[in-house]
């Protein structure tokens, strides 16, 4: 079986509670791991040099947002043996947001907050 990994980026620590037992109960990724900010993952990246497969990115976040993490990431994703699959997801429903998202190759969607067993399946299942 393959291993699958995932990563939450939210400041928003009830939703990564909820999102985190939705995975852990679908069981179709093998770890987990979640992070207050973008700052916070890419230094974790960079770091372990490892970087998980699908990566669930908030926009708003403190520190550093969404749209600033995509750009970093952008800078130190040679360094790595293979690209992250993005989704955004958020309770944005600004139209420039989504449009915004389609800028960055490495964002496969721009997904409706909240998480949902149905919408993790998809994710899976793309990889």
């Amino acid at each position: 079986m393959v291993q699958k990994r995932i990563c939450i980026i939210d400041d928003d620590p009830i939703y990564q509670l909820v999102t985190k037992k939705l995975i852990e109960k679908t069981s179709l990724f093998n770890d987990s791991k979640s992070f207050v900010n973008g700052s916070e993952a890419l230094s974790y990246f960079e770091n372990t040099g490892d970087i998980p497969d699908i990566i669930l990115l908030d926009i708003e976040m403190p520190e550093m947002d969404g749209w600033d993490f995509l750009n970093q990431l952008l800078l130190i994703e040679k360094n790595f043996d293979k690209e992250a699959t993005i989704y955004i997801a958020s309770s944005s429903i600004a139209f420039e947001d989504k449009m915004k998202a389609k800028n960055y190759p490495c964002v496969k969607d721009f997904l409706s907050k909240p998480m949902n067993i149905e919408k993790l399946k998809t994710i899976a299942a793309e990889l």
